[in-house]
């Protein structure tokens, strides 16, 4: 055969795909083979029981120049392979000195919700992990951890090439019952990364402390949402790390009892005389929306600073398409930057009370150095504070009646028609696309701001074969049980589920009532929106009840349930028969 045609019938051959192994906390055995009809038990008794071959450094403590060699040769599970995790409980799973040529995959089996009381990975590489739900509550006592950790290790090795998708992470299921002093002692932190290369996705981290924290370089933090928080939502101290399309929502409990500042996003350097003496560089935060709180009366609402980087410097950044609505001064806020841009970012004042108004703000490092080569351009804010050498600011609109600029403030910051936002923008540096993929422009000139108003933009209705995407009956997890609560709002991730993209803006579904406690109505509307007033369905107590509706979702392709009945519980199902977009 000719060397050419051999080549492109390897081309054209469908990749090599690895062995799918199962496991079954229930109806698994620590003496089976792994297969559909003779599971293994527990993801953790998988993994201590040495039944994956994966790789590890010649010898101990790791020093650079080491080279990785086989360990458990022979071993069933191998580079390449999938874990197929059943229903249950899987323990508190530690990945360690597991470096894997080609990546294994831990995931939840189709229709199934495993469950883990934490995850630990260090000195490891290539492995993903998906639509596991992780809680500490999953294995009581509840105890206050970091659910879920990748990091490098003094004495094992570095870790890198680690993948959390579609993971839901969590202190409790529900925290509305919660004190001020249970948010900082009793909420467990969510993510955190000290590696290179990791990416989270398509995540919640709800009911925390922190959310996620990155010292990591060359992080992927997309499209996770981080709800009902007491510290910071995001924290990026890494070079090179690409924060986008995250929602960080609902920031409880201010000083006092707790002494941290809260922070949507914060970063600062380390550098050899300590903090703000060195350099975070190369970071992009693009399309994220910080809202301090959907509830402005609840009692435990705190004052968010939104992007908060004090201790520079931050040299090469991107700050482009977020959303910021929060009830502080500090709403996109850089002290000691360099070589950077904030471009089409819109700040508002979640209400008109102290402290606030945010602003965007460009200053000098806390020692004196001036910021300097920074555009500023195309925002709208309540306010601008610029300071520094070389900072150019231009195509930038000040706040001064929120409701003659936006459809409904704070909340939807679309733009209304006929505003000076609107086709007024620079197109030097301004995003191709806006904070919802809207692209730029769609009339003669950019718009300012996160959002590019687009009258013509169109939607087309496809159908999906019948699936169901949520049941509350079914086990804990992101999209099953348990029931939800009266008077409290659940959201649950619908993009990416039963052939819904992510680039759907609304479904239309079949939603079902059944088992209430007490009588009452949901209210469905987009995760992390505010409640609707107006109910999509009603029933009595121990009645099952249907409707048909089309509904939209968050930017990140959520939808939520808000029971309203005084109390007990309801099962929730929907079924999705197509979607917009």
């Amino acid at each position: 055969m000719r060397p050419y045609v051999l080549a492109l019938l390897l081309f054209l051959a469908p990749p090599v795909r690895g062995a799918d192994f199962y496991v079954d906390p229930v109806n698994g055995s620590a003496a089976g083979d792994g297969s559909a009809a003779r599971p293994w038990r527990t993801l953790q008794e998988v993994i201590e029981g040495n039944r994956v071959e994966t790789r590890n450094w010649e010898s101990l403590p790791y020093r650079p120049g080491l080279s990785l060699v086989t360990v458990n040769a022979g071993a069933p599970v191998k580079a390449g392979d999938t874990l197929w995790l059943r229903s249950g409980y899987h323990g508190a799973v530690v990945i360690q000195s597991a470096y894997n040529a080609s990546a294994i995959t831990v995931a939840a089996q189709p229709g199934h919700v495993p469950r883990l009381k934490s995850l630990l990975v260090q000195a490891a590489q290539s492995w993903v992990f998906r639509g596991l739900s992780i809680s500490p509550s999953h294995a009581p006592p509840l105890a206050q951890i970091t659910i879920v950790t990748v990091r490098d290790h003094g004495w094992f090795g570095p870790a890198w090439d680690v993948q959390i998708d579609d993971c839901d992470v969590f202190t409790v299921a529900d925290a509305s019952s919660w004190s001020a002093t249970d948010w900082v002692n009793v909420a467990s932190s969510g993510v955190s990364v000290d590696a290179a290369r990791v990416t989270v996705n398509g995540s919640r981290v709800r009911n925390v402390r922190f959310g996620i924290s990155v010292s990591g370089t060359d992080a992927r933090i997309q499209r996770n949402v981080v709800d009902n928080f007491s510290a910071d939502g995001l924290r990026g101290l890494g070079d090179n790390g690409l924060f986008e399309y995250n929602r960080v929502q609902n920031n409880l409990v201010g000083d006092p009892p707790d002494p941290n500042h809260d922070d949507g996003f914060q970063s600062w350097s380390v550098g050899p005389g300590g903090v703000g003496t060195g350099e975070v560089r190369g970071v992009t935060l693009r399309g994220n929306v910080f809202v301090n709180h959907w509830d402005t009366n609840h009692p435990l609402r705190s004052s968010m600073q939104a992007i908060g980087c004090f201790d520079g410097f931050f040299v090469n950044w991107v700050v482009e398409n977020n959303v910021v609505i929060t009830d502080h001064w500090h709403g996109i806020s850089f002290l000691g930057m360099r070589d950077s841009r904030i471009v089409n970012n819109t700040v508002i004042d979640l209400n008109q009370a102290t402290p606030g108004p945010p602003w965007i703000m460009v200053a000098p490092h806390k020692d004196g150095r001036p910021s300097q080569n920074v555009v500023v351009r195309n925002n709208v804010a309540t306010d601008f504070s610029l300071q520094g050498t070389s900072i150019t600011a231009d195509h930038n609109l000040t706040i001064t009646n929120a409701s003659a600029l936006f459809v409904a403030p704070p909340y939807d910051l679309h733009l209304r028609p006929g505003t000076a936002a609107v086709d007024t923008g620079s197109f030097d540096l301004a995003p191709a696309l806006d904070v919802e993929g809207v692209p730029r422009p769609q009339g003669p000139a950019v718009d300012l701001g996160a959002y590019e108003r687009c009258p013509a933009c169109s939607t087309r209705f496809f159908t999906v074969l019948p699936c169901r995407v949520v049941d509350t009956r079914n086990p804990a997890g992101p999209r099953g049980g348990p029931g939800l609560v009266g008077g409290t709002d659940r959201a649950f991730t619908i993009a990416g589920h039963c052939g819904i993209p992510a680039s759907a803006r609304a479904v239309f579904m079949n939603m079902v009532v059944t088992g209430a406690t007490a009588p009452g109505h949901l209210r469905l509307h987009p995760g992390g929106t505010a409640v609707p007033l107006a109910s999509s369905i009603n029933y009595s107590a121990g009645q099952t009840r249907a409707n048909n509706a089309v509904i939209p979702l968050s930017m990140l392709g959520d939808l939520a349930a808000f029971a309203g009945q005084a109390s007990g519980t309801a099962h929730f199902v929907l079924d999705v028969y197509g979607y917009f977009q």
